[in-house]
C-alpha cells in the first residue's frame, strides 16, 4: 500500500476509535458490573501532544484517553512520573515487579485519587480492560487482597489524578491540532523509558496529520 494510502487508513481507523468513544458507557458503571470483558483496543486511544497544544499541562505528553459519557472522556498520562516512589506511597506493596518505580501523575484532576493498570494472566474482578490482559482498576484495597491471594501482576503502573474533558472540549481540541490521535498500542503502558514515549510516539505520528 503506498505510503500516503497507508497514512489514511491509519488517520482514518483512529479517528473512527475516537467516535466509538462516544457511544460507551461512563466508567463507574462498567466497573461496577461483575465479570465485564467491555473493554478491546477500540474502546482506548492514544493522544500525542503535538507542537500546538497550548496548555502547559499537557504540552509533550502522551495520554490513554477511553471511555465516553455525560461527563466527558477520560484520559491518563503516560509519561509523567512523580518523585514518589511506589513504596513511599503503598508501603505494603514493596515486593511487586518494578520495585522503587514511581508513581506517575495521570493528570491535573483530582491527585488524590489513585488507580492502577496493570497486565494479569487472569482477569481480575472489577476491573476495566483497557487491552488483552491489561486492566484498570480503581479499588487499591481490592489489589492488595489479590497480591495476599497470590494473584501477582506481570506488570503494574500506579497513578495519580486523571485528565478528563467537558463536553465537546476534547473534540475542539481535536479541531485545533492540539493532539495527534494513534490507536491503541498496549506496548506503550508499560514503557520502562517513559522520557523516550513521546518523542517515539511523535515520530509514529508523522505521517498522521494532527
Amino acid at each position: 500500500m503506498p505510503a500516503s494510502l497507508d497514512a489514511m487508513t491509519t488517520r482514518r481507523t483512529a479517528l473512527r476509535h475516537l467516535l466509538v468513544l462516544a457511544g460507551l458507557p461512563w466508567l463507574d458503571p462498567v466497573l461496577a458490573r461483575p465479570h465485564d470483558h467491555g473493554g478491546s483496543a477500540q474502546d482506548t486511544i492514544l493522544l500525542v501532544a503535538s507542537d500546538k497544544m497550548g496548555d502547559p499541562r499537557f504540552r509533550e505528553t502522551v495520554l490513554m484517553v477511553m471511555r465516553h459519557g455525560p461527563g466527558g472522556p477520560l484520559g491518563v498520562i503516560l509519561n509523567r512520573p512523580t518523585r514518589f516512589t511506589r513504596e513511599q506511597i503503598l508501603p505494603r506493596f514493596e515486593e511487586l515487579p518494578g520495585g522503587g518505580e514511581p508513581v506517575f501523575l495521570g493528570g491535573p484532576v483530582n491527585h488524590k485519587t489513585l488507580f492502577y493498570i496493570a497486565r494479569f494472566g487472569t482477569e481480575p474482578p472489577g476491573v476495566l480492560t483497557i487491552a488483552p490482559d491489561v486492566y484498570m482498576g480503581l479499588d487499591l484495597r481490592a489489589l492488595g487482597r489479590m497480591l495476599e491471594a497470590g494473584m501477582r501482576p506481570a506488570a503494574l503502573r500506579i497513578y495519580a489524578g486523571y485528565a478528563g474533558w467537558a463536553p465537546g472540549q476534547l473534540e475542539r481540541e481535536l479541531q485545533q491540532a492540539s493532539w495527534h490521535v494513534l490507536p491503541m498500542d498496549p506496548g506503550v503502558l508499560f514503557e520502562a523509558d517513559t522520557d523516550a514515549l513521546y518523542p517515539r510516539l511523535k515520530t509514529r505520528t508523522r505521517l498522521i496529520p494532527a
